[in-house]
């Protein structure tokens, strides 16, 4: 009788170990959670909040948007493993990851995650066809929920090219030599009220 309960005790042990290793890979391997449903749809131009990191990809880039997502509950939803975004583009749905092995255009930093793409930017700066999201998932360490684009930073080019905001190269250097003169006529009347 006492060594059926032993071998009962036992294979209950045993059988308690093995639902233990089962168990433990599903939760190392994280829970999948999606991009909150207001997100979807943005370009990085549109979104509201502009903020250039350069813990977050950095930027501004000629020609690049830089994009950040971030779980808004981090204490319970942990840190990201991997985020998959689908973008539209001229050419039609791109699939991008970001994972936890940092490249040089996108990174997972705890519960923050970056990636670079191409803005839509013709070399002369119009707006052709931005990317923007159609959906994305995360994998997380934590508990389960939804995750935000947190900030962009847009593309800015440099300031070369024919004009700027309007002007022609010809036109700010005349209003420059115009403000020049001015304040050159403004210095030598000052100097004429002092000495009279």
């Amino acid at each position: 009788m006492t060594i059926s309960v032993l071998a009962r005790l036992g294979g209950a042990a045993v059988a308690a170990v093995v639902i233990g290793l089962t168990a433990a890979p599903a939760s190392a391997s994280g829970v999948t959670i999606k991009i909150d449903q207001a997100d979807v749809g943005q370009t990085a131009a549109a979104f509201p909040v502009h903020q250039c990191d350069p813990k977050l990809g950095g930027g501004p880039f000629a020609g690049e948007d830089v994009w950040v997502f971030a779980l808004p509950r981090p204490q319970q939803q942990g840190e990201f493993r991997s985020v998959t975004i689908e973008f539209a583009t001229e050419g039609g749905p791109v699939t991008e990851t970001i994972t936890t092995a940092p490249a040089s255009d996108r990174a997972i930093v705890g519960d923050r995650a970056w990636i670079r793409t191409s803005a839509g930017l013709s070399p002369s700066g119009e707006l052709l066809n931005p990317f923007s999201i159609i959906n994305a998932t995360a994998t997380i360490t934590g508990a389960d929920g939804t995750f935000d684009l947190a900030q962009t930073c847009p593309a800015g080019l440099p300031v070369t090219g024919p004009g700027v905001a309007g002007l022609s190269v010809l036109q700010l250097a005349g209003l420059g030599g115009g403000l020049t003169l001015a304040g050159l006529l403004l210095v030598g009347l000052q100097r004429r009220r002092r000495t009279a």
